[in-house]
């Protein structure tokens, strides 16, 4: 079916398998359905959110498990929480929502539409005080909505600002995280005119902003803990991760350093080609598993570049060894 590069090096091809998945994302929305592909995630170890569907990785295989653009991503006891977003590239269609999986004995099942009418920009989901929080980017604001998906209340810590914004004002909050007793939401700040590195935002009891600090790193996304508490960031720009004590691991020079799940003392973490947002399902993916002393020592090719991750088990002691 290609018939030669078009829009920017992309195949007809490409455009036609694009129109195709919007096509199915938006039928899935309208219908009620979560296209999940697979179910028994025994042996997997991460579950990895991407443009061209949700993946579960191990140190040996990826699997896909559902079909979809997807974006945040978090569990929570028995439940695995996702975002969607079924109008692709389609501005002002309010086509996000947010998916419920039960999770028990390696099993992803009974998908629920929790949320629908969101915003196609959202980016991370966590669950804060008992509150599900969604980090509502293009509208600068936190949703935040009860276990059973009714809006308990909206937070806005930045004013309104469009995207198009380049004087600084539109921030690109696009991850949230509690840490050590305090909210604090990364703050990408990748459309300012005047290049600025990007921050933490710390908020008070009331999702005021505190105090903001400046990272390490440019466009940055992830607020992670490892098991010694200790924070660390995707400083994306450079495919660097950098620790808040100052430890920097470089794991790629061409590709951006997005989406960190601690398992224990491995790490996974998302690598990504950078590209205008309307083609990022057709750009290049991949994941690194790091072990204890940070070096790489499984790299899997993705279908797209990856948006969140989480670990969903321990890494086996079996398939650890086998791999030294």
């Amino acid at each position: 079916m290609a018939s030669g590069p078009m829009n920017g090096g992309f195949t007809f091809e490409t455009d036609v398998r694009r129109a195709i998945r919007t096509v199915l994302a938006r039928q899935a929305y309208q219908d009620g359905v979560v296209r999940q592909v697979v179910a028994d995630l025994t042996g997997y170890t991460w579950l990895v959110s991407t443009h061209r569907g949700l993946f579960a990785v191990s140190l040996t295989q990826v699997t896909q498990v559902a079909q979809g653009w997807f974006f945040g991503l978090h569990c929570e006891g028995e439940h695995i929480y996702l975002f969607e977003n079924c109008g692709e590239r389609l501005q002002g269609a309010n086509l996000g929502r947010i998916i419920q999986f039960a999770w028990r004995n390696c099993q992803l099942t009974d998908p629920h539409i929790l949320v629908t009418g969101l915003h196609g920009n959202g980016h991370q989901l966590k669950m804060i005080d008992g509150l599900l929080c969604l980090v509502d980017t293009a509208n600068q604001r936190i949703l935040r909505f009860d276990p059973s998906g009714r809006l308990h209340d909206i937070k806005t810590p930045f004013p309104p600002a469009p995207d198009s914004d380049t004087s600084g004002a539109y921030v690109h909050m696009n991850g949230i995280a509690k840490v050590h007793g305090r909210v604090v939401v990364m703050l990408q700040n990748g459309k300012s005119l005047e290049r600025r590195k990007s921050e933490l935002a710390w908020l008070d009891e009331d999702w005021a902003v505190a105090q903001r600090s400046t990272l390490e790193g440019f466009m940055c996304h992830d607020i992670v803990q490892d098991d010694q508490g200790t924070m660390w960031h995707s400083a994306s720009e450079s495919g660097e991760i950098i620790a808040a004590d100052g430890r920097r691991i470089r794991l790629t020079d061409g590709l951006f350093s997005r989406a960190m799940a601690f398992a224990g003392r491995h790490l996974l973490v998302g690598l990504s080609s950078f590209g205008p947002r309307q083609n990022r399902d057709a750009l290049k993916g991949e994941v690194a598993i790091l072990d204890h002393a940070k070096r790489v020592i499984v790299r899997h090719e993705l279908p797209s570049g990856p948006a969140d991750a989480i670990a969903i088990a321990q890494v086996p002691m079996l398939a650890h060894r086998a791999q030294r």
